[in-house]
């Protein structure tokens, strides 16, 4: 039987108008504010005009954050009902900031995608109290091993070490002391907090390699692991101590032999001293092991972003930054920056095989598949978490320090980040 023509017509219309296409694009026009904090606006604009050639109805507008109080103003406009609909953040910050993003749609990024995409550390930090995923890595970094060139030369030193027993015998070899035993160069930058930098994510790094628990860290595979730390800055074999400057300046100034840093670290080495002939390879292991360290930031979509279809855009986005051709053209542009060197190490397993023999990121591509993290990152700026983990450990340091037994520096530390973890999981938070 065949309908009539006119009635074919107005059904066929009233079914399109009933349907809603992944393809059909709305005449809607959407503005969404994200708050980034690495990439320039100049950068950001041109991912933008790109990605509106696709959604041209989505206005983006860019805002380019500092670090510090970043974590306080962000939390501080969205609990006011302001602040931006797509934001960046730190992957200790979950406890902090999981009231404040919506979940990551199934559609955008599913759990298989996220298992295929991403390192395991990803798959355990972004994920809420109820394991859902609220938010993607824009990189992945942590601490690799730098090491001056010609200080290991001069020792008759042919490689790096890939072990602690060697780095430790290595350190001992590197270490250059006056006619009074002062250090005048340092094998390594070990032992100390206050001129160490990243001290916190070593220390970590060495407790989780060690089997420790850095939440509750009274046992004894913590007390080693403080113990270790602490004995580079001990006694007449020490190689470095509270009367050096601060360790990026130390190893920029050819005094210091290696230096644990992120990736970022490398241009600012290398913007104070561009003649210094260094390395960067992947973090000692213990005998047997395969641990390495995660401190990096991820991108979300804020909760107070209520429209439906501003939040399917903003999602849209953030997956399209994700893209193999966007993150390649976002760490170009990075790389071109002299204040950089080079991006962010990209947070994706097919795309970490474009950089694995690239002499900085390379280091940190190495260890990606074995890297963990807790809130014990170096210069998140965000008074909370990991500002007042760091600041207990700081002081268990000290106390080891000055002759007070790892159990003993470490229990005031412990009660400290009971309460820490505490605050953040009360219901108030």
């Amino acid at each position: 039987m065949r309908l009539p023509k006119l009635v074919l017509v107005i059904f066929v219309s009233l079914f399109l108008s009933a349907c809603t296409f992944p393809w059909q694009k709305s005449n809607k026009i959407i503005t969404l504010y994200y708050w980034g904090l690495f990439d320039s606006a100049t950068t950001i604009n041109e991912i933008v005009e790109d990605y509106k050639k696709v959604r041209p109805n989505v206005n983006i507008v860019y805002d380019k954050k500092s670090r510090e109080q970043y974590r306080e103003t962000l939390q501080t406009q969205i609990a006011a009902g302001k602040g931006p609909d797509i934001f960046q953040f730190h992957n200790t910050w979950m406890l902090m900031v999981q009231k404040d993003l919506t979940l990551v749609p199934t559609d955008v990024f599913s759990l298989s995608d996220f298992k295929d995409n991403f390192y395991p550390t990803v798959i355990t930090d972004l994920r809420n109290s109820q394991k859902k995923f609220v938010g993607v890595p824009i990189g992945i970094d942590g601490l690799s091993l730098y090491y001056n060139e010609e200080l290991f030369q001069a020792a008759g030193i042919a490689a790096p070490p890939a072990t602690w027993q060697e780095f430790a015998q290595d350190a001992i070899r590197l270490t250059v002391r006056d006619t009074a035993g002062n250090i005048r160069t340092a094998g390594a930058a070990l032992g100390t907090s206050v001129n160490v930098d990243y001290f916190s994510d070593i220390l970590a790094l060495m407790v989780l390699q060690n089997g420790g628990d850095l939440k509750n860290p009274v046992n004894q595979r913590s007390y080693d692991a403080l113990d270790y730390y602490t004995h580079f800055a001990k006694g007449q074999n020490r190689v470095w101590d509270e009367t050096m400057p601060s360790s990026a300046l130390a190893f920029a100034g050819g005094n210091l032999a290696m230096y644990f840093g992120p990736s970022t670290k490398a241009a600012d080495i290398k913007n104070t001293n561009p003649l210094l002939k260094f390395k960067v390879v992947p973090v000692p292991q213990l005998e047997g092991g395969k641990v390495a360290w995660a401190s990096y930031w991820a991108i979300g979509v804020s909760a107070n972003l209520k429209d439906k279809e501003a939040q399917d855009e903003a999602w849209r986005f953030v997956k399209y930054l994700q893209d193999d051709q966007t993150m390649v053209k976002l760490y170009s542009e990075a790389a071109k920056d002299p204040a950089k060197l080079v991006g962010l190490p990209y947070p994706k397993i097919n795309l970490g095989q474009k950089l694995a023999t690239d002499p900085i990121v390379g280091a940190y591509i190495t260890d990606a598949p074995y890297m963990r993290s807790f809130p014990m990152a170096a210069n998140t700026f965000d008074n909370g978490l990991n500002d007042q983990i760091i600041k207990a450990y700081a002081e268990a340091i000290k106390a080891n320090l000055s002759g007070t037994p790892a159990n003993r520096s470490l229990e005031p530390a412990a009660k400290v980040i009971q309460n820490v973890f505490t605050k953040y999981t009360s219901p108030k938070q």
